[in-house]
């Protein structure tokens, strides 16, 4: 026991590093988890439940012999299989049940610790006081644990209130896991009443206790809001916990979101076989909205991939220059989706609450756009919406990950998201949101790229200028002239140049006289500055958590030309 808490305790001395236990149920996934840096595992019989197809709460019903049930998969999926500690998640309500004897048995096969799970602190009311008052609740969870310890393993204890962490800490547990109720998120998550501040806070009032009471406990923090790398180290470092004890947040949801896109990859491959098969009719319909149109590489590329995530449900992001048309290569996915409602575009930068209604409604969620069944809702600036209501895409987006695509009339898709914002500025999103947004991502070529499309476009925009059936020609000099111009502000600069010119002389055709002067006016720079350097190193030590070795090597510098830049920059504190 003493040995792995040591261990535990010199791994948490690393600078900016973080305990992680891993809550898992198959062998698969400890040998995963341990390859991606968990510190210990945890074998519960909600991790065996979780990858039978039932939520974690599960484990809280009368089944099976909850310990006989994690004894049997443990060891032999687990036990010998993996280099970092095993702890034993034990259920204590069972009358029967030989404390001492379970504690040395699991010390004899090569346990490093006992946890008391599954556990009375997600009860409540007079069935959790009935289990109290016939000493079958938390109180012999806690005799369970000082059975652990006197065998010689490591103890774990759960705990919710502050009456249950008195009783861990009286019982001098070496590690306690201040847990928020069961995860949200996903298809089998359970929402709770819990912000993630509110649980930061109660975290952070809880540790002050610990360190003050038992300064040597290790303090790890699980369940409810944090389901997220960035939940996890908002709750860690504003309570200044040991780490955090993951169990659906890393197994059930990445799983859910991996199965989804693999499965639309297979399914986009038929569809992409259909497309090919009657190219030219979907280059027709797609082509017929303005700035889509073209004969480039770059417009043909932007086509295909717009028909192949037509194929599937996936949200969206459309990125892109300013003006470049990615609102109506929006438009075009909701076209090419073949979706029989409606296509709603909305403004990211609308005051919040604005936009939580529309997106939502004003109560349960079904009356805002996101509540129409087989439509598009298009968020414009989408890296412009507030953080909580990101939060709030990111819940919306994963309640849907295992609809199946091909839905029947009966059962008509949900609304599917598509996002725009300007090429550069990903880094104004979550990292979750972004993470389910980047596997359909469109990025709309500028026309500097594309050059040789600019006429054919012009064209297109020239007949929505029309009147009376007729739409102004251009002359072949105007062609060379539309070609030679940079069109910095892409496709909206050109429809604004060919209105003036079409509104200056609308009985004859547009030439190279008519433009010159509208380009000479154009403003010369609209597309979005990139990030200074400063803003290029913070970017990057967010995305990796602030560990200086992992951002030098993501942006390909030394240690020591990153910390002198980031010197320079006062970044350092």
């Amino acid at each position: 026991m003493t040995n792995v808490i040591d261990w535990l305790r010199r791994r948490r001395e690393r600078p900016d590093e973080l305990l992680l236990g891993a809550a898992i149920g198959l062998g698969m996934t400890a040998r995963a988890s341990a390859q991606g840096g968990a510190d210990f595992l945890l074998a519960l019989n909600a991790g065996r439940l979780r990858v039978m197809g039932a939520a974690s709460i599960a484990a809280m019903l009368p089944l099976r012999d909850a310990n006989a049930f994690t004894e049997d998969f443990a060891s032999r999926e687990i036990l010998g299989r993996v280099s970092v500690p095993i702890l034993f998640g034990a259920a204590a309500c069972d009358p029967r049940l030989d404390m001492p004897a379970l504690a040395a048995r699991l010390k004899a096969a090569g346990y490093a610790g006992l946890a008391n799970f599954p556990t009375a602190i997600h009860l409540d009311g007079r069935f959790r006081a009935a289990l109290e008052r016939a000493g079958l609740g938390f109180g012999r969870e806690v005799e369970l644990l000082k059975a652990a310890k006197a065998a010689g393993l490591a103890s774990l204890g759960y705990g919710k209130t502050r009456e249950e962490v008195g009783q861990l800490l009286e019982a001098g547990v070496d590690m306690l896991c201040i847990n928020f109720g069961w995860n949200a998120g996903g298809a089998l998550g359970i929402a709770g009443a819990l912000a993630l501040d509110e649980a930061a806070d109660r975290a952070r009032r809880i540790v002050q206790t610990v360190r003050h009471t038992a300064p040597d406990t290790l303090v790890f923090v699980e369940g409810g809001p944090i389901v997220s790398p960035d939940d996890m180290w908002r709750v860690c470092s504003e309570a200044r916990a040991d780490g955090y004890i993951g169990g659906s947040t890393l197994d059930r949801l990445p799983l859910e979101m991996s199965v989804m896109r693999t499965t639309s990859a297979f399914k986009a491959t038929t569809v992409l076989r259909a497309a090919r098969e009657s190219a030219n009719r979907e280059q027709i319909r797609l082509g017929a909205l303005a700035g889509l149109r073209g004969h480039s590489l770059a417009a043909q590329a932007l086509n295909e991939r717009i028909a192949s995530v037509a194929g599937t449900d996936l949200p969206v992001l459309v990125c892109g220059e300013p003006g470049v048309g990615k609102t109506t290569v929006a438009r075009a996915v909701h076209v090419a989706s073949r979706r029989g409602g409606p296509h709603a575009v909305l403004d990211g930068r609308s005051p919040p609450l604005e936009l939580a209604r529309a997106l939502f409604g004003a109560g349960d969620g079904r009356g805002g756009a996101l509540g129409v069944p087989d439509s598009t809702v298009t968020i414009e600036f989408v890296d412009a919406v507030a953080g909580a209501l990101q939060a709030r895409l990111v819940e919306w987006i994963d309640r849907g990950v295992l609809e199946r695509f091909d839905v029947t009339p009966e059962r008509p898709r949900r609304a599917r998201l598509v996002a725009t914002l300007v090429l550069g500025r990903e880094g104004s999103l979550r990292d979750d949101l972004r993470a389910r947004l980047d596997p359909s991502r469109l990025i709309v070529p500028p026309l500097r790229e594309r050059p040789e499309d600019v006429p054919l476009i012009a064209r297109a925009i020239l007949a929505t200028l029309g009147r009376d059936g007729g739409a102004p020609e251009l002359d072949p000099s105007a062609h060379r002239a539309l070609m030679g111009h940079a069109w910095p502000g892409n496709v909206r600069e050109l429809r604004t140049a060919l209105t003036k010119a079409t509104t200056l002389g609308r009985d004859r055709p547009v030439d190279a006289h008519a433009l010159a002067p509208i380009l000479a006016e154009a403003a010369p720079a609209t597309p979005a500055a990139p990030m200074d350097e400063r803003e290029w190193i913070l970017d990057a030590l967010r995305r990796n958590r602030f560990r200086r070795a992992e951002t030098a090597a993501f942006l390909r510098l030394s240690r020591k030309t990153l910390y002198n830049k980031m010197r320079r920059h006062n970044l350092l504190d």
